[in-house]
Parts: C-alpha cells; sequence; structure tokens
C-alpha cells in the first residue's frame, strides 16, 4: 500500500485540472472521501470540479467542508480535465453520467474499497479489507507532508464512522479504532457527527421508516427478511433519510440475509442486500447486474415488483 499511496501523491503533484466523482446515490463515505480528497487538493494549490450523478445532494452532509462545491451533472456541462480521482466506486456504470467528463484511463486514479469490476484507471488503490474509502484517503494523506488539521480529520472520521455504522459493522477493523483515535485528537465530536449522520431525519422519514417495518415480510422460515417501499412512498422522502431500512431488514433474529427494496421510478427498483455471513450477498448482486461486499451489496431492477421479488428469493435460498 505504501508504494500506491506514494505512486497517487506524486500524481496528484504532476497534475493540475481535476475532475473528482463519486457513485451513484453517494453516501456518507462517498461525501467524505471526496471532500477529504478535494480539500487536500485545494490546500496544494490545484484546480477541480465535483461532479455528481445525483440530481439533488443529500442535505444531511451539509456540515461539511465543501458540501456546497459538488455539483450534479447536467447535459451542457462541458468540461475537459487534466486528470481525475474517482473515489469510492468501481466501475463506470456505477459512477452514473460523470463517466462521461473522465480523460484518458491513464490520467485517473481509483481510490475504493470495493471489488473492482472493470478498469477505469491507471493507478488503483482498492482494497477490499478497508472499511472504508475514507480509511485509504487516510492512508493516503498521511503519507503525504501535509499536517492534518481540524477540517480534514472531520470529513475522515465522518465517512469511517459511516461505512462501519458507528464501529459496529463486520468491516470494521483495529485500524479502523486507530485512525479514529488520531483524528479525535482533532476537534471532532463523535456524538455530534453521529447526531448528523444518523438521527436527523425528517419527520416524513421516520413516519416511512414505520411503514416499511410495519409491512416487513419474511420468507425461508424466517432466514430472509424483506422490507418494499412503493413509489407514492419514495417521492415523499430524501432517499437517503431511509437507506436505515437496509441495516434494519437484517436485525430480525434469526434471519440470514435482509433486502430493503424501493420503487425509485416505474417499475425501476433499487436494492441494498445486507447479510449475517452465511450468505455472500454480493453474488446474489451479481445475478442483477449489481455487486459489493459479501456483507452488504446492491442492484437496480427494471421490471415487475413480483418478478424482482421471485427473483431475489430464489437467489437467496440457493445461496443458504
Amino acid at each position: 500500500m505504501k508504494e500506491v499511496c506514494q505512486q497517487i501523491l506524486d500524481f496528484i503533484d504532476h497534475h493540475n485540472n481535476y475532475l473528482v466523482t463519486t457513485h451513484m446515490g453517494a453516501d456518507g463515505d462517498a461525501y467524505g472521501s471526496v471532500l477529504a480528497m478535494v480539500y487536500f487538493l485545494e490546500k496544494m494549490d490545484k484546480t477541480y470540479d465535483i461532479i455528481f450523478h445525483d440530481q439533488k445532494l443529500d442535505t444531511r452532509y451539509q456540515f461539511l467542508w465543501g458540501w456546497q462545491k459538488i455539483v450534479s451533472f447536467h447535459e451542457n456541462l462541458k468540461k475537459e480535465f487534466d486528470a481525475a480521482l474517482i473515489l469510492d466506486v468501481p466501475s463506470k456504470n456505477r459512477m452514473g453520467d460523470p463517466s462521461k467528463l473522465l480523460p484518458h484511463q491513464n490520467l485517473c486514479v481509483l481510490v475504493d474499497h470495493h471489488p473492482e469490476e472493470n478498469g477505469i484507471a491507471h493507478i488503483n488503490l482498492v482494497d477490499e479489507q478497508a472499511s472504508s474509502t475514507c480509511q485509504l484517503v487516510y492512508e493516503i494523506l498521511s503519507r503525504s507532508e501535509f499536517q492534518m488539521d481540524d477540517t480534514l480529520a472531520l470529513l475522515i472520521f465522518s465517512g469511517i464512522m459511516y461505512d462501519t455504522g458507528r464501529f459496529s459493522f463486520s468491516n470494521t477493523r483495529k485500524r479502523d479504532f486507530e485512525i479514529a483515535a488520531e483524528l479525535l485528537s482533532f476537534d471532532v465530536k463523535p456524538n455530534e457527527v453521529a447526531n448528523q449522520l444518523f438521527f436527523s431525519s425528517s419527520f416524513e422519514s421516520m413516519r416511512t421508516i414505520g411503514r416499511g417495518l410495519a409491512d416487513m415480510e419474511v420468507q425461508l422460515d424466517g432466514r430472509l427478511c424483506i422490507v418494499f417501499l412503493p413509489l407514492e412512498l419514495m417521492q415523499k422522502n430524501n432517499h437517503g433519510e431511509i437507506e436505515e431500512l437496509a441495516n434494519y431488514s437484517i436485525a430480525i433474529k434469526g434471519s440470514e440475509v435482509g433486502l430493503f427494496i424501493r420503487e425509485a421510478d416505474k417499475d425501476f427498483f433499487k436494492v441494498s442486500l445486507r447479510s449475517r455471513g452465511a450468505v455472500n450477498v454480493s453474488t446474489v448482486a451479481k445475478a442483477l447486474g449489481g455487486g459489493g461486499h459479501a456483507h452488504a451489496a446492491g442492484c437496480r431492477y427494471k421490471g415487475k415488483f413480483s418478478d424482482l421479488r421471485n427473483i431475489l428469493i430464489s437467489e437467496v435460498s440457493r445461496q443458504l
């Protein structure tokens, strides 16, 4: 890792005008890692544009430095970049529209902790054992001459806290606590970060979470739990505020796999999959063109809900 980190620092030193982007439906680790790298670019006097696929930015992350600098992609956005920093996303498909703006692969750097799906960058720091992309950003920047400060510490800490589920998910490692301890020597207050990330939901989103839990179903003798939200409910909510339903789907005693299915558009569904360990949900997601980690994965589906439900139950049953 040390060698790749130095390659990335050298790459940043030798280029100037950057595209910085992440995956569709950006989450806490995506925001944290992107803004941490941008903060470093700014301190290095580099120019950049932060461009997300998402047309509506998640306001939960407004407390992070640089949130207001993020631009949503639009077709009239005509820009050319000397280089690109791609964070927390393993493929162009998951990047969405900003992939149209990428320079040549030789001018791209990828930093990610998801299984790599296809070559999109010349320099790759991909570690599936890392809890988060923010952890890897820390590893890079801690090897630079730039001194950690309050702003950068908050950005990195927030991403690690988000992707480890407040340091409770199975991806949490000793290294996360070591980094967190270092970051807490700066002006980072864990309770305030947790409140911003996990306990700042709107009244409507909390009611929607309740609806999802009330209608939860169990299959395969209780080993599979399914939470579904129809389009009419999704249209009333900030989608990021109800993502916690993905984790609630695996919170039932005796369950092995949880599915959170939401109808994002007419007959278009997004699926988050969670596993306690008996099933590699990345394999299930790949059956529908998705991917992810063994314990947490995702996919998208165009078609009828009944067909999607049957496919997922069949795939989970096969894995169990």
